[in-house]
């Protein structure tokens, strides 16, 4: 599964993120995506056990969590994660079972098989005053590097649940959530540090964005 040389420590933040094998799409339709976005609550309950979501309690509340998901995006050929790990091993166990059940739920969709994720996922550990609220933002937006309008295309962000605008299940743990925005002194203050870190990120990349870009 690769050679992530990273050790995975108790209540630090780790920025998470693959993408299918030879960047194919991973997300063929929105009964997909949601399986996964589901998949970020029901398999993070610490007795669970990976395997098809049909066989949990949708309104089970897990007792202790392995992760905090402080934020995600779900793009149609890839994921970002941001995860904070609660108990030893949280995040490869998470990882583990999230990858297994969604493989199998898509290949059986799909009629294929194999591997679906291009090896082992990728994690970077996060340190520094202002990483956790610019890791946040490069998350929360990273559909906006792309190009991508979730209005036309399948995609999944925490964004809306960031800004209070999220009308489905929201799943990002709220005192994470709270801990960024008091950060950026307050939800404004968020709105702008949030486009202003995107616009950077995109220009690293050469891709050019504007203010006018965001609708917040």
């Amino acid at each position: 599964m690769g050679n992530r040389k990273i050790t995975f420590v108790n209540d630090e933040y780790y920025h998470i993120y693959n993408r299918g094998v030879d960047k194919r799409v991973i997300f063929n339709n929105q009964e997909q995506l949601m399986y996964f976005f589901k998949g970020l609550s029901l398999l993070n309950d610490v007795e669970s056990k990976s395997g098809p979501l049909s066989r949990f309690n949708l309104d089970r509340k897990a007792d202790e969590q392995l992760v905090n998901v402080v934020a995600y995006c779900l793009l149609p050929n890839h994921f970002h994660l941001l995860l904070k790990q609660n108990i030893d091993n949280g995040i490869v166990k998470f990882m583990q079972r999230l990858g297994t059940s969604y493989t199998m739920f898509f290949n059986k969709m799909e009629e294929r098989s194999g591997s679906l994720f291009q090896g082992r996922f990728k994690a970077n550990h996060l340190s520094g005053d202002y990483a956790l609220l610019n890791v946040a933002s490069y998350v929360n937006l990273n559909y906006k590097h792309h190009g991508i309008d979730p209005k036309k295309t399948l995609v999944k962000s925490s964004i809306f649940e960031y800004l209070e605008k999220e009308v489905g299940e929201c799943i990002c743990n709220t005192d994470e959530i709270n801990e960024i925005i008091d950060q950026a002194q307050g939800l404004e203050g968020y709105k702008v540090y949030a486009k202003q870190a995107s616009i950077a990120f995109a220009d690293n990349k050469n891709i050019l964005l504007a203010e006018s870009d965001f609708e917040f």
